[in-house]
């Protein structure tokens, strides 16, 4: 028999998330990506002509560019934009172009690499620039001079592809905690014949991360969010998740059923906006962090109909006093 802890005050939650979590494999798998990076970087020989040595370097590997942005902290997508205003100025009104397709210009031509090039090299004087993008963004494309000695020093270029790779070590941290959760769910699976499903639930209108035994005929719904970072689509998904948490209570008391709404939500990004997390905490029947997601288990056991144990019977969960 297990026990099946009940649902703590907000405060006592809290003292119990992880507002930074460390997950070794990946951190030691972006170590690497660092190492990897500024070896090549190490390895990359300058040339006397700057525009030359530039769009050498451009060319050479798809992360350089990356390395460039840092080094004039502009983000990946202001760069973008720059280029899109650039080739408005030129008659070019396509679609904004993504950073592989970037790089695959320069990679398939020179002439492409040194526009780019150029771009830092000049475009903050460039008269074309100067009428099409604004003073405070166009201020930011300044590559420091000396740029190919700095990426030669290893005390700090190694914080410039940590900085490179923030964005990639976070969609790789967040699908790396998906996969943690996705990996308890299995494991019930495994031990009980329990299945679970992702997608569209009818009655919701609205598709969930994990629907226990299915989407079709869910008994638990399970949200999960990890932030690290605050966004004002945060309060936005809150109240959506809250909506979603109604529909529910008015689908038990329709049909006389007890299906029953757990958020799984955890990281420094909740952890500062509290009016959110609360609403997160409240809007749900259980709470659950990256530590107490050994609560799954009792949940399930308690709240899935016994006929979808197919490898053992349901066991008995006692609810906490």
């Amino acid at each position: 028999m297990s026990i099946l802890k009940k649902k703590p005050a907000l405060d006592d939650f809290i003292t119990t998330c992880s507002p930074l979590y460390k997950i070794p494999e990946l951190e030691q798998s972006m170590r690497q990506r660092v190492e990897d990076i500024v070896r090549d970087l190490l390895a990359f020989e300058p040339e006397a002509d700057p525009t030359k040595n530039l769009t050498r370097f451009l060319q050479k590997d798809p992360n350089f560019l990356g390395v460039l942005l840092a080094l004039t902290n502009l983000s990946q997508e202001k760069f973008l934009r720059i280029l899109t205003a650039e080739r408005f100025a030129q008659g070019d009104f396509g679609k904004e172009w993504n950073a592989d397709q970037v790089f695959n210009k320069m990679k398939r031509g020179a002439v492409f690499a040194e526009r780019i090039a150029r771009l830092f090299l000049e475009g903050r004087n460039s008269d074309v620039l100067v009428r099409q993008v604004a003073d405070f963004y166009l201020a930011q494309l300044s590559l420091p001079q000396n740029w190919d000695t700095v990426i030669r020093d290893r005390s700090v270029i190694e914080n410039v592809v940590r900085k490179k790779l923030t964005g990639e070590y976070i969609d790789q941290k967040g699908e790396a905690i998906e996969a943690l959760i996705r990996s308890r769910l299995d494991l019930l699976h495994d031990t009980y014949g329990v299945e679970h499903e992702h997608g569209q639930v009818k009655f919701l209108g609205k598709e969930v991360d994990h629907a226990i035994p299915s989407c079709e005929n869910p008994f638990v719904l399970v949200m999960a969010s990890y932030m690290e970072t605050t966004s004002s689509s945060q309060t936005a998904r809150a109240n959506e998740q809250q909506a979603m948490y109604q529909k529910v209570i008015g689908e038990n008391v329709r049909y006389g059923i007890k299906r029953v709404f757990v958020n799984v939500v955890d990281g420094a990004g909740w952890l500062a906006r509290r009016s959110d997390l609360r609403k997160l905490f409240d809007g749900c029947d259980y709470c659950l962090n990256l530590n107490t997601l050994d609560q799954l288990e009792p949940i399930i056991c308690r709240y899935v109909s016994a006929k979808f144990f197919k490898d053992r019977t349901r066991p008995t969960v006692e609810l906490e006093k």
